[in-house]
Formats: C-alpha cells, structure tokens, sequence
C-alpha cells in the first residue's frame, strides 16, 4: 500500500479482516469546507488530539510555523473552538467539543440570512442591467406567466381584466396557473375593473385559498393590456387581438409602477358597483 507524502493517520480499522486508513486530512478538508481556513483546520485537529497544549505543541503537530501558529489559535478562540487557560507564565489551548462546530455553522447562517436582502438590494442596483424580452403568440404569453413564477418576494401586484386572461392564453391554462401559483406560496394583489368583467371565485373574489386579494377600480381605468409587477421586473401583455406581450427588468422603472399601483391599491374597493 502506497501513502502519499505529507498524509498521516488517526487509527487503523479493522472490518471484515480489511485495513482501513483514516487520514487526518480527511477531517480537515471537512472543516475547511465547514468554512475553516486550512491552517485553522490544522491547528483545531492538532488542539483536538493534543488536549491541553501550548501553542507551540500545537502548531508543530499542525505543520504550522509558531508564529502563525499563535496568531491563528487566537483567531479560533474568538470563534469558539478553542479555550484559552493561564498556568502562571504559560498559555495553554483546548480544542471545545466538536459540536461548537454546529453553532458557529448556524450563527454564520443566521448572519448571512440577516444581511441577505440589503445584499439583494445592492446587487440588483449596480449589477442588474435594465433589460427587455419580447414574446410573440399564445407560447409566448405562457412563457411570460411561468416566469412569474419564479418571483422570489412571492408577491406579484396585476392590473388586468379577468376575461382577456381567461380568453389568452386559455382558461385551462389560465385555471392551472391560479393554482400552481397559490401551491407556490405567491400572493397576488390584484386590481380588477368593478363593472363588464368575469366575477368568479377562481378567478376575481378575495380568497385565502388562492392566496389572492383583491380590490376593484372603475372599468374605464383598464385598457387592454395586462400589466404585473414582480421583483424588479413588469409584464405587460396584450389581448388576443395584438398577440405579443414583454418582460422588462429594471429596479427604477418597476420601482415607478410599483408606487402607481399602491396608490390606486388605495383607491379601490373590496366590493364591486
């Protein structure tokens, strides 16, 4: 059996008559993908087999200069994962149980998770450049309304009269979107003329069951495209007649509709005339 240079093991495993090597470098490619630099990994290892140890001790066994050796043992204290005891003059470093491990993977996670939306925000302003998609006929319009789907705020805001989306792309289509959108946790706030339109609980009554709301507006208001607004994107779809339909993806103009829409939000009635 070969063994490459610069491995070393913890123990043999005898199975079914079988050596089995563990190398130490195993666990420390594991920390290092838990999120360790690779002389901490090292040093955290070392600190875990030596117990109680001086720095120097430790960074020997780590492979580790003393000096870095040191520096880098401080940097695991702050984290956690190693204490610290005064004996006098010494300095003594203990590896904290394993499981410190799981708390600092979470407390990271937390922390991320807390940034996570300003970091959104940041990057959907200098990263994101306006951009347009055109879709053409009934394929195309299905295209516009899967990708609503994907909306990750789970919020979409729509102005559109109820019978051109039942009529274009089709009310199998149409019924099966309501539906797929509500399994998807994606609330829709939805703007409807109060007057001349299709009334159902499916596709235009306030429901918890469809995760939609609804408030209506008088019909002269709605022309005949279809307009949503979700993300930083808005689409806007004609009616059967016209056929077409686009995406535009641009934080400053869905920002602008964005405000239109919940001020005429505020204008609207839950009944209808």
């Amino acid at each position: 059996m070969s063994i490459a240079r610069g491995e070393y093991y913890l123990f043999y495993l005898r199975e079914n008559d079988t050596i089995i090597l563990l190398s130490e470098n195993m666990y420390e490619k594991q920390l290092i993908q838990a999120g360790l630099t690779q002389k901490q990994a090292a040093l955290y290892m070392a600190a875990l087999e030596l117990g109680h140890a001086k720095a120097t001790d430790i960074a020997r066994k780590a492979g580790v200069k003393r000096t870095t050796g040191y520096g880098i043992l401080d940097e695991l204290a702050q984290l956690g994962l190693v204490s610290v005891v005064a004996k006098g003059k010494l300095k003594f470093f203990k590896a904290q149980a394993p499981r410190t491990l799981v708390g600092l993977l979470d407390q990271r996670k937390r922390a991320v998770e807390y940034i996570l939306p300003d970091l959104e925000n940041v990057y959907g302003t200098y990263h994101l450049r306006p951009k347009m998609q055109f879709f053409e006929g009934r394929e195309g319009i299905k295209r516009i309304y899967e990708d609503t789907l994907t909306c990750r705020s789970k919020k979409i805001l729509q102005i559109i009269r109820v019978k051109d989306f039942k009529e274009f792309p089709g009310g199998d289509f149409s019924e099966e979107y309501i539906k797929r959108r509500a399994e998807k946790g994606i609330v829709s706030y939805a703007l409807h003329p109060s007057s001349g339109d299709i009334h159902d609980n499916l596709y235009a009554e306030e429901s918890d069951k469809w995760k939609r709301h609804v408030r209506y507006l008088p019909a002269f208001i709605f022309q005949t495209a279809a307009i949503m607004i979700y993300d930083h994107k808005v689409a806007v779809i004609s009616t059967k007649a016209e056929n077409f339909g686009f995406i535009i993806e641009s934080k400053e103009f869905s920002n602008t509709l964005r405000a239109y829409f919940e001020f005429m939000w505020k204008l609207g009635t839950k009944t209808l005339e």
